[in-house]
């Protein structure tokens, strides 16, 4: 008797160890199958700033401009171009002869342009800045460009397939929005390299306006370069492609690049 009394309770003790043992491996198995996920985890603005580290510091590019109307008609431009920061950009026009020497600055928000036959910098008022640049279906805020994280709020929407890669779906909602002539913006992102695949524009109404689709990837040390942006006017139905010709990553741009004095010269 003392012998199986003995022996129940020898039972019981294992079981309630046993118990014990299983229910810990299953914590500790819900503990390493969902750690992974929260350390993939990034809030909107890490992956934006991880985006903008992706690009290269400054750039200087040559490339071609076509101008695609509605009714199918063609215009085709020249137009190299010296970036520095977010916040510092020159566009110069090569041809066509009509307007060779046209110049676009943009430095700290602040935008001038430089027309030839008039021989005189005017500046780009704010309220402008939204219109189209020399025709085309970018705008010149678009040229100029923004300091995405100074500029916007942005939200992670989720995660989709996108030709064939995974993306985060990112929304930037401007932070002052009288300065940025969009409501907000939808931006495709890479989730393994954080290059931008496509980026919608909406209209101050909340309206679909634009869509830039970016291709042609290829790698150059650790930056990824597009060849090819092609920006559709999807309320216009007009679209402009940009064919990037020669690209210089991260030259020595001196800041007097960067000047109207500059702009002036053809």
């Amino acid at each position: 008797m003392k012998i199986k009394i003995k022996k129940t309770c020898l039972c019981v003790s294992a079981r309630r160890q046993i118990d014990v043992l299983i229910f810990d491996m299953i914590i500790m198995g819900l503990l390493i199958s969902t750690s992974p996920l929260v350390a993939q985890e990034m809030t909107g603005d890490e992956i934006l700033k991880k985006a903008e580290e992706s690009r290269p510091v400054s750039e200087i590019t040559i490339s071609e401009m076509t101008i695609v109307h509605k009714s199918g008609s063609k215009r085709i431009r020249e137009i190299k171009a010296w970036m520095k920061g977010d916040d510092s950009t020159l566009v110069r026009f090569l041809s066509p002869a009509n307007i060779k020497g046209t110049g676009f600055l943009s430095v700290d928000d602040n935008d001038w342009l430089y027309l030839p036959v008039l021989k005189k910098v005017r500046r780009i008022a704010t309220k402008e800045k939204g219109g189209s640049f020399m025709g085309s279906d970018f705008s010149y805020d678009d040229v100029g460009g923004y300091s995405w994280e100074q500029d916007f709020h942005s939200k992670l929407l989720g995660i989709e397939e996108y030709e064939g890669h995974d993306c985060y779906i990112l929304e930037l909602i401007p932070k002052n929005p009288e300065d940025i002539s969009y409501s907000k913006l939808k931006r495709w992102v890479d989730k393994e390299n954080f290059y931008s695949m496509k980026t919608e524009y909406y209209d101050i109404h909340g309206d679909l306006l634009k869509i830039m689709y970016p291709s042609g990837f290829y790698r150059i040390e650790e930056f990824w370069i597009s060849k090819r942006i092609e920006m559709q006017n999807v309320q216009k139905g007009s679209k402009t492609v940009i064919v990037i010709k020669e690209t210089e990553l991260n030259p020595k741009i001196p800041d007097n690049m960067f000047t109207t004095r500059q702009l002036e010269r053809q």
